[in-house]
C-alpha cells in the first residue's frame, strides 16, 4: 500500500508549513491572556494555524475551545479512536546571547532547520498531521478513527488536554510523537514545587533573577551583590571556564552568569546558570545564601537533599532549580522540578524540601506519578514492529523517559518518536534544530503506523 503513495510530493509544502508554525513565537504569556487565548495571543495564533491547515485540506475539524483543536480524515473509521497528541506551545528562548540563529526564523542552513520548537515539537505536529492527510488523500480504508489532537499548554501546566478528555472522552489508544524511538512505554514521576516567601538567610546578594521556566535548565542568571567589584568572582569563573559579565555600579557588583540550557529531565546535558552563580559567590564570600543554594542545588541528582535514587528500569532521579527571583526586600520565589522513579514518592520529596525551607510557603503547580504501559499491548507491539520494519538497524527495546509528555494526561497514551536515541539533545536549548534529510523517512513511518492502527481490530 505504501508503494503507491508519492511521499516526495508532500515534502516541500510540509516544510513550508513547519516553518510557518515555527515562526510563531508561541510562548505562554499569562499577562496577555484572554478568555479566547488563555495562554496568550501567540499560543492562540499557533493553534489557529493548525486549525487553518485542516480547513485548507478539507479535513474534519473540531475543537475544545479555547484549549485544543483536532482533525480527522474524511474517511475515518468508527470502531476505535486513536488520538495522536501534539503541542504547539514552546518554552522561552532563554539568553539570546546563546543563540547563533534567529530563534523564530525557521532558517534552513546546511541541512538543518533552526528555531525554538523545531524539535519540541512543531515538526512533529505538522508531520503527523501530514501522515493523516495522506490517509485521506489516498482514501486508505480505515476501520478506526485516527485523530490529530493539537494542545497548547504542554510546556507549562498541561491544563489543556484534561479539558479535551472531559468533552471528547478517552481514546481507545493514543500516542504522542514527543519522545524517542522506538517506543516510550513509561515516564518518571514529575512534580514542580513553587516556593515564595521571606528569605531568612544572611547574604551579600541583594537580588538575583534567573531562569526561563521550571522545566528548563537556566541559561542566564543576574546577581546584584552589595559590594564593590571583587576580583575573586571573575577569577573563579575564569578558572571554571564559565562565561560571565561583571561590572560595578553605584558601589554594587552586577554579575551576569551564563549557563547551558537543556530540558529539565536531562540536566546532565546542560549546566545551570543559577547554580553556577551561587557557586562563584560561595567560593568568593562567606555567604549563607550562596552556600546553601550551592550545597542543595548544584548536584542535579538530588543528593543535596539526600533524595538521590536510581532504578534499574526507570533510571536516576533528576532535580532542576529552574527559576529564581530574590528581591532587595528579602522576598524570594523559586521552583524545583524533579523527575523521579518508582522507588521514591512525592511525599518523601516534599518532606525533604520543606525540611530545608520550613519557613517558605509552597504550592505544587504540577504533580504526576510515574506511568508504565504494558509493552505486550497489541497497539504497542504494532508500533514496535512498524518501527523495526522502517529502521531495522535501530534498537527496538522500549524505553522509559524522564520527560513529561501528554502521556501523563492523555489516557492510554505512549510516546512514539520522533527523536532517535543517537540524536543530540536539542529540545529547550539554544539553536534548537531538526535534520531535514529525515523528514521523508519519518513521514513514511508515521503514515504506515497510522494505517496499521487504523486497520487494527485490537488495540488494547
Amino acid at each position: 500500500m505504501l508503494d503507491r503513495i508519492d511521499f516526495a510530493q508532500y515534502i516541500p509544502q510540509m516544510i513550508e508549513d513547519i516553518q510557518g508554525l515555527v515562526r510563531i513565537p508561541s510562548i505562554r504569556d499569562d499577562e496577555a491572556a484572554t478568555a479566547d487565548a488563555p495562554y496568550g495571543p501567540e499560543v492562540r495564533k499557533a493553534l489557529d494555524f493548525m486549525h487553518d491547515l485542516a480547513v485548507r485540506d478539507d479535513m474534519k475539524v473540531g475543537d475544545v475551545y479555547p484549549y485544543t483543536v483536532h482533525m480527522e480524515p474524511q474517511n475515518a473509521g468508527t470502531n476505535h479512536r486513536v488520538d495522536v497528541a501534539s503541542h504547539i506551545d514552546v518554552v522561552p528562548v532563554g539568553a539570546l546571547s546563546n543563540w547563533t540563529k534567529e530563534p523564530f526564523g525557521a532558517e534552513i542552513i546546511d541541512g538543518r532547520m533552526y528555531g525554538r520548537g523545531t524539535s519540541d515539537m512543531k515538526r512533529n505536529a505538522v508531520l503527523s498531521y501530514y501522515a493523516v492527510k495522506i490517509l485521506q488523500d489516498y482514501q486508505i480504508p480505515l476501520k478506526n478513527t485516527i485523530r490529530i489532537v493539537i494542545g497548547s499548554d504542554e510546556e507549562s501546566d498541561m491544563t489543556d488536554i484534561p479539558q479535551y478528555v472531559i468533552k471528547e472522552g478517552a481514546p481507545d489508544f493514543a500516542i504522542t510523537p514527543d519522545g524517542q524511538f522506538p517506543l516510550q512505554i513509561g515516564e518518571k514521576g514529575a512534580t514542580t514545587w513553587n516556593f515564595k516567601g521571606d528569605l531568612k538567610l544572611d547574604t551579600i546578594i541583594k537580588s538575583v533573577v534567573g531562569g526561563a521556566g521550571s522545566n528548563v535548565v537556566p541559561s542566564e542568571a543576574i546577581f546584584v551583590i552589595a559590594d564593590t567589584l571583587n576580583l575573586g568572582l571573575e577569577a573563579y569563573a575564569h578558572n571554571k571556564q564559565w562565561p560571565i559579565a561583571i561590572k560595578e555600579e553605584n558601589g554594587q557588583t552586577i554579575l551576569t552568569v551564563y549557563g547551558i540550557s537543556a530540558h529539565a529531565s536531562t540536566p546532565e546535558a546542560g549546566d545551570s546558570a543559577i547554580t553556577r552563580g551561587f557557586e562563584i559567590i560561595a567560593n568568593t564570600y562567606s555567604d549563607e545564601f550562596a552556600n546553601k543554594w550551592t550545597r542543595l542545588f548544584r548536584p542535579y541528582d538530588g543528593s543535596g537533599f539526600d533524595v538521590a535514587r536510581n532504578h534499574d528500569i526507570m533510571g536516576p532521579l533528576t532535580l532542576n532549580q529552574g527559576v529564581i527571583e530574590k528581591t532587595a526586600d528579602g522576598q524570594i520565589a523559586f521552583t524545583i522540578d524533579v523527575r523521579y522513579p518508582t522507588n521514591i514518592t512525592e511525599p518523601e520529596l516534599t518532606a525533604a524540601f520543606t525540611k530545608e525551607f520550613a519557613d517558605i510557603p509552597f504550592v505544587k503547580s504540577f504533580d504526576t506519578a510515574p506511568i508504565l504501559s504494558d509493552v505486550n499491548l497489541p497497539a504497542n507491539q504494532l508500533l514496535l514492529n512498524t518501527f523495526h520494519k522502517h529502521f531495522p538497524d535501530h534498537a527496538i527495546e522500549p524505553i522509559i523517559s524522564g520527560g513529561v509528555s501528554y502521556s501523563k494526561v492523555m489516557p492510554n497514551c505512549v510516546s512514539f518518536g520522533m527523536s532517535f536515541q543517537h540524536d543530540a539533545h536539542v529540545a529547550h536549548q539554544a539553536d534548537e534544530y531538526i535534520e531535514m534529510d529525515t523528514l521523508e523517512d519519518l513521514l513514511k513511518l508515521y503514515t504506515d503506523a497510522f494505517i496499521q492502527l487504523g486497520q487494527a481490530d485490537q488495540l488494547g
